[in-house]
């Protein structure tokens, strides 16, 4: 057996196809990213059909077995599709009226979701002339943009690290559990490249080119109060550097750098803002967001609540304050890992502010491991740790990667009624 497989090695290596895939490897770094990620992509949209042969019958299809495209468009795509086909003014798109339960509570509604990913989608329908629908356009687009995040995170890992360990740090990210939804029609990989490119050119000082993207972000998925938070902490990390003439922290700088803070904060109220301009209420975009958490019309934001929820739940009520410790604890030992201060001080803001905003507002559930995405730069952190591994260990990680991804198909993206664990 052994002879056989040596035999068809050699025959792999000296054929044309293999030489041609050399050839196409060592052409640039594009083609490196984009091999990479297309090896990604062919891995989640296996799983995807597998999953799907899976799943028995669901709210969005009768019967089970779903094909390819219909499989992609569970879950929250159903938001975003109402937001495509009906957008503002209409019910069951952003309506003027929230909705609401017997006892004056907001039901759930597409306020929660943010216009920019079916708006794009609206666009390209508009330019097919409708050739397209929504169940195969939408995932399409994901997936093509999903090549752009590809070589902006390259680019971003490469301002802080070598070749080798950029592009291993995008294979891991391409890898990680919830990658699949990377080419479902969710908002997730369009925000990821608004974040990638804003991030990307603040780390070089370079804020006006900062601000297209940041634009983007805003209307794409929520958290830019934390890009606020990131950017007043970039402001004084740099002013206290300079004070002790490590950098060079100039008038012009101090003015950009604040403004965009700013004008950021300004970003990450715009669409709660909006929503109070539309609805005449002025919490209607939290009251919205908390009929995911809460029933009653006494439910109100609580900071820290989610955290402390979970934690009487798995620990019970006496000791549910220890959950809150450890997360908090573990969120700090990354952040001062050796890896992880390999990033730089502006990457490393981002992920704490990004940390601190979940810690504050957000609810821990099954969508945590999606949520957690745009901390992707800890993956660039977690390439330089390994990066000395075997390439056998690295085809370990992988595989392992690849079953973490089959285990969050199974459990969150196939529906099992009843299902508590949403994607």
């Amino acid at each position: 057996m052994a002879d056989v497989i040596a035999r068809a090695s050699a025959l792999l290596r000296n054929s044309s196809f293999a030489i041609w895939l050399l050839q196409l490897w060592n052409r640039s770094w594009l083609t490196r990213v984009l091999v990479i990620w297309a090896a990604t992509r062919l891995v989640s949209t296996a799983l995807f059909f597998w999953a799907a042969s899976t799943q028995g019958p669901s709210p969005w299809s009768f019967s089970g077995h779903p094909g390819y495209f219909d499989f992609l468009n569970i879950w929250d795509v159903e938001w975003y599709h109402r937001i495509f086909d009906y957008g503002i003014g209409h019910t069951p798109g952003y309506s003027v009226i929230l909705p609401t339960n017997p006892d004056g509570s907001v039901q759930q509604n597409s306020w929660a979701f943010m216009p920019g990913f079916p708006l794009l989608v609206r666009g390209l329908t508009l330019l097919t002339a409708g050739a397209i629908p929504w169940r195969v356009l939408a995932p399409t687009v994901s997936l093509v943009l999903s090549f752009a995040l590809a070589v902006m995170i390259y680019k971003l890992f490469a301002l802080k690290f070598e070749e080798g360990v950029a592009l291993w740090g995008l294979t891991l990210f391409g890898f990680w559990a919830t990658s699949p939804v990377l080419q479902a029609g969710y908002a997730e990989t369009l925000g990821l490249l608004f974040l990638t490119g804003g991030l990307y050119y603040l780390i070089q000082h370079r804020y006006l080119l900062a601000v297209p993207w940041l634009v983007g972000l805003s209307i794409t998925r929520p958290g830019m109060v934390s890009f606020a938070a990131m950017l007043f902490g970039m402001w004084i990390v740099r002013w206290f550097k300079h004070r002790n003439g490590q950098v060079f922290f100039t008038n012009t700088e101090r003015w950009q750098l604040g403004g965009l803070a700013v004008f950021s904060g300004f970003l990450g109220l715009a669409w709660p803002i909006f929503a109070w301009i539309v609805t005449g209420r002025m919490d209607a975009y939290t009251a919205t967001e908390l009929a995911w958490r809460y029933s009653g019309a006494n439910a109100h934001l609580v900071l820290m609540d989610g955290w402390f929820g979970i934690g009487n739940l798995l620990l019970g009520p006496h000791w549910g304050w220890a959950f809150v410790v450890f997360a908090v604890g573990l969120g700090v030992w990354v952040q001062f890992s050796k890896s992880v201060r390999k990033l730089g001080n502006e990457l490393r803001l981002w992920n704490g502010a990004y940390f601190l905003y979940l810690l504050l507002v957000f609810n821990p559930q099954s969508s945590t491991f999606r949520i957690l995405m745009p901390a992707f730069p800890l993956f660039a952190a977690l390439a330089f740790k390994t990066r000395n591994l075997s390439p056998t260990s690295k085809w370990f990680v992988l595989v392992f990667m690849t079953i973490t991804q089959m285990v969050w198909l199974a459990i969150c993206w196939v529906f099992v009624n009843p299902d508590y664990t949403p994607p």
